[in-house]
């Protein structure tokens, strides 16, 4: 049976890339025509795309490894004692480098290895705890760089690659790994699924993919076909500590970008802040409002602080955000998403439901780390 099983798979499995490539190739089959006949030219045909993407992809990517700087006794100097390790890839030819902010976590000092084999100890430009994403620098000029893709671009099924450093094996050398799959799902909710605190961290809109992501691969790019970054691979959801298919990637938009460029130039991110937690709306509850299915709401469970924007405004708990500044709330995450990259200080129009009934109110909104910062002021 596990054989038959096997074989049954396997034979599905050639048929259906022979399909993709028909797809992919333009080559149109007659009826009666042998589904293998272009096998092997298609085959190697996407061999050669693959091996084309991993030439250009890896000399943007790096390997990092980080370290604690321990003084032994009475000693002048300092011992390096290994802490982490991750990935990164060169998002400007001056030497600045894209990485996850967790990879440098507890870290005295940070070395990259690059594709050419050099060794270079990296200086910290910033780093961001809500996106988790952090930006160092090493000495060097001329360097490639990525090139950007955009998440609206991005289908489910697409193909996609994951080149990093898993177990550190690019350590010494800097050869970093390629693994391929496809892009799985769209807009996967981590939030509270990842260890931390919800309201300071955040890892919502995320890709899903099949490719293999492994311990060490934090931090790196996530490619299309194309050769364009599309995600930066932050988390996997295993039951082992190692892949099991699941990996998922901060998605390149607009505000992603945004958020980089700020690291780039050293400052630190500001985010707006509502004051509220929210999740999601009872659908059947809001039929009658929703411009669409699609467009669920966000209902605010508490409000926090509870003199916070949202609060000021009038909002109360178990009403049902509909549309901010006129977008229809698709969803908690949503939301989320929408309040975080608006400018702090900004007044925006909120409409909700209270009790079956259409209100709107303006609010403007608070900076998140000030309003954080008091929140855990005031619970200490």
């Amino acid at each position: 049976m596990d054989q038959r099983i096997a074989k049954f798979g396997n034979s599905l499995s050639f048929w259906m890339v022979g399909l993709v490539l028909v797809m992919m190739t333009g080559v149109s089959l007659r009826a009666g025509d042998p589904v293998g006949k272009y096998e092997v030219a298609d085959l190697e045909a996407l061999q050669d795309a693959f091996v084309s993407l991993s030439d250009t992809a890896r000399p943007l990517v790096v390997a990092i490894r980080t370290y604690e700087l321990v003084k032994p006794g009475e000693s002048d100097g300092f011992i390096r004692v290994p802490v982490s390790q991750g990935s990164g890839f060169i998002i400007d030819p001056a030497g600045y480098i894209l990485t996850n902010r967790h990879v440098l976590e507890e870290s005295d000092q940070v070395s990259v290895a690059l594709a050419s084999g050099e060794t270079l100890f990296a200086e910290l430009i910033q780093t961001d705890l809500r996106s988790d994403l952090a930006v160092i620098k090493v000495d060097a000029t001329s360097l490639p760089q990525v090139r950007w893709g955009d998440l609206n671009k991005i289908r489910v099924g697409q193909w996609a690659f994951a080149v990093g450093n898993p177990f550190g094996l690019a350590n010494s050398d800097g050869r970093v790994s390629v693994t391929y799959g496809v892009v799985s799902a769209l807009g996967r909710e981590m939030t509270n699924r990842i260890p931390g605190d919800p309201q300071v961290q955040y890892y919502g809109n995320l890709i899903e993919t099949t490719a293999a992501i492994n311990p060490g691969n934090s931090g790196g790019p996530l490619f299309n076909i194309h050769g364009e970054v599309i995600g930066i691979v932050s988390a996997i959801e295993t039951s082992s500590g190692v892949n099991e298919g699941t990996g998922f990637a901060i998605p390149i938009t607009s505000d992603t970008r945004g958020v980089i460029e700020t690291l780039k130039r050293g400052d630190e991110v500001r985010y707006g802040f509502l004051g509220v937690n929210v999740n999601e709306a009872r659908q059947a509850s809001m039929r009658s409002f929703s411009v669409s299915p699609l467009h669920r709401g966000a209902r605010i469970v508490t409000l926090d602080p509870a003199d916070g924007p949202a609060a000021r405004a009038g909002l109360r708990p178990d009403d049902v955000v509909i549309e901010f500044n006129g977008v229809p709330v698709e969803d908690s995450d949503h939301l989320v998403r929408m309040v975080g990259f608006t400018p702090v200080g900004r007044e925006v129009r909120l409409t909700y439901v209270r009790k079956k009934v259409k209100r709107t109110a303006n609010v403007v909104l608070g900076d998140r780390e000030e309003l954080m910062t008091v929140r855990r002021s005031d619970n200490e």
